[in-house]
C-alpha cells in the first residue's frame, strides 16, 4: 500500500508501546504527524519517542495507565487544550480475556470492560469537543473482527469491540457534518505481543489469515484519511466480516464456537 497522504498536524495514540499501536505511530512518524505517545510502560515509550524523534517532529511521551481514574483524566486534559491541539486520537489501548467465561477472573474482565470501553469512550469524548470547535478533527477506535460475531471463549472481549463498532459508526453518522471523522478499524488475527498475553496462538496460523501490525496500521490511517467509518483490514478478514452479515445469528453462533474450538 502506498504511504497515506494525510491531513494531519498531531496525533495522540494510545497502546503506542507495541504492536498496532506503535506500528500506528511509525507510519505517522514517517509522514511528518507530531505525536503524542500513550502508555504504561515508561521504558518502551521513551525507546521509541527516541527512534522516532527527528528535527522535525515533535514527540511527547505519557505515561498513564487508562484504568486509572487520575491517569485518564490527565490525557483528558491533554486532548481538551486549545493551544496544543490534536487532530488525530487513535484508541489503540486494549485487554483481552480468552478462555471460558465462567473460569475466568472478574477482576480481569472488569478491567477488559474499563480499557477497552470506558476508557476508548471518555478519551473519545474529551477529544470531540474542541474538535467540533475547530471545525475539524479524526478519531480511530481500534476493534476487532472479533467484534462482528459471537466470540464464545472471548466472551467479554468481543462484547466489548461489538461495542467499539457500533459506537464508531454512530458518532461517524452524528459527527460529519461538524468535520469530524470516526473510523472504527477491525483487524483479524495480528502477530503482535497482544496475542502472546491474552488472545489466540498466531504463531501457527499461515500468512494468509495473519497480518502484521505495519500492515494493519497502513490500512487503519488510509481508511480514516478517506473518511471511512469501519475499515476491516485484509482481504480474507473482509470476505468473512461479509458473511456474517448474511448469515442468520443462529449460524455465526455455531461457526463461530467452531473456530475457537480449533484455536
Amino acid at each position: 500500500m502506498p504511504a497515506v497522504e494525510h491531513p494531519w498536524k498531531t496525533a495522540l495514540v494510545t497502546g503506542a508501546s507495541s504492536g498496532i499501536g506503535a506500528a500506528l505511530a511509525r507510519e505517522l512518524a514517517g509522514a511528518g504527524v507530531d505525536l503524542v505517545l500513550v502508555a504504561r510502560r515508561a521504558d518502551r515509550l521513551e525507546s521509541l519517542a527516541t527512534e522516532l524523534g527527528r528535527p522535525h517532529i515533535h514527540v511527547e511521551v505519557q505515561v498513564a495507565d487508562l484504568t486509572d481514574p487520575a491517569d485518564a483524566a490527565r490525557l483528558e486534559a491533554r486532548l481538551a487544550e486549545v493551544d496544543r491541539p490534536i487532530d488525530l486520537l487513535i484508541n489503540c489501548a486494549g485487554l483481552g480475556a480468552a478462555g471460558p467465561f465462567a473460569d475466568g477472573d472478574l477482576a480481569r474482565y472488569r478491567q477488559v470492560v474499563r480499557l477497552n470501553i470506558g476508557a476508548l469512550m471518555e478519551l473519545t469524548y474529551a477529544a470531540v469537543a474542541p474538535m467540533r470547535t475547530r471545525g475539524r478533527g479524526w478519531v480511530i477506535n481500534i476493534s476487532s473482527l472479533g467484534g462482528h460475531a459471537p466470540g464464545p471463549g472471548f466472551a467479554v472481549y468481543s462484547a466489548t469491540k461489538a461495542f467499539v463498532t457500533s459506537f464508531s459508526e454512530s458518532l461517524h453518522e452524528e459527527l460529519r457534518r461538524s468535520g469530524i471523522v470516526v473510523t472504527a478499524v477491525c483487524p483479524g488475527a495480528t502477530r503482535t505481543e497482544f496475542n502472546d498475553e491474552s488472545g489466540p496462538d498466531t504463531t501457527a496460523l499461515p500468512d494468509i489469515l495473519c497480518q502484521e501490525a505495519d500492515e494493519v496500521a497502513r490500512e487503519a490511517l488510509a481508511a480514516a484519511a478517506a473518511g471511512k467509518a469501519v475499515r476491516v483490514t485484509g482481504r480474507i478478514n473482509r470476505i468473512s466480516a461479509a458473511f456474517t452479515t448474511v448469515l442468520p445469528r443462529t449460524a455465526n453462533r455455531k461457526l463461530s464456537a467452531l473456530v475457537t474450538d480449533r484455536l
